[in-house]
């Protein structure tokens, strides 16, 4: 239900693709930093405009499975 859990697979895919090698923890965070950055705001305007839906998904589940 989580949209940061979006976000973190947004960032790992971005992550993936870099054809580099592995880095240190440092270059590491600021390559994080870097894709954090450029993400599109259309992007985290949409994981938060469809807070509303997240939130009712559950309550009419019951608690059963959701799409999210």
């Amino acid at each position: 239900m989580s949209p940061i859990k979006h976000v973190q697979d947004l960032v790992s895919r971005c992550l993936t693709l870099d054809p580099r090698p592995a880095a240190p923890k440092d270059e590491l965070l600021l390559r994080v930093q870097t894709i954090w950055n450029s993400l599109p705001q259309a992007d985290i305007q949409n994981l938060f405009d469809s807070m509303p839906r997240r939130i009712e998904a559950p309550i009419a589940a019951r608690g059963g499975y959701t799409k999210y």
